[in-house]
């Protein structure tokens, strides 16, 4: 497999099209600390012509990202564990076969929080209940 390399479209979305490109450039960064890893912006689509709009394909919530690199596993990985930090984060990727892998964002933050003030800092005890 060496010498080989892989492409991949890596859509981020937002909550707005602001979000988007926050949080693009922000996995961007990610994915360039990657060996041997190419990122970058991809060109936007022709808009659609439709009667009547104006503009509203600016206002997509979505930016794409174009990965180059030797192995698309570590990536994966890299894009997994940047996903699950946020809640609010969503990811798909979509591999140069058709693949589409999407990632959802975990637990936020003030969750992590409340499950541990919910357990009052105390460890559980198991089978140590008597009744």
């Amino acid at each position: 497999m060496s010498g080989e390399t892989e492409s991949a479209r890596i859509q981020v979305f937002g909550a707005d099209p602001r979000h988007a490109e926050l949080e693009a450039r922000e996995l961007r960064e990610v994915l360039r600390g990657l060996d041997g890893a190419q990122v970058r912006f991809a060109p936007p689509e022709a808009p659609h012509a439709t009667q009547g709009a104006k503009g509203s394909e600016l206002l997509t919530p979505e930016v794409v990202l174009i990965l180059t690199t030797g192995t698309l596993a570590l990536a994966r990985t890299a894009i997994k564990a940047w996903v699950e930090v946020r809640k609010s984060r969503k990811v798909r990727v979509v591999h140069a076969d058709g693949t589409v892998t999407e990632f959802q964002g975990g637990v936020s933050g003030r969750e992590v929080k409340a499950l541990r003030e919910g357990q009052g800092g105390k460890p559980s005890t198991g089978s140590g209940d008597r009744r």
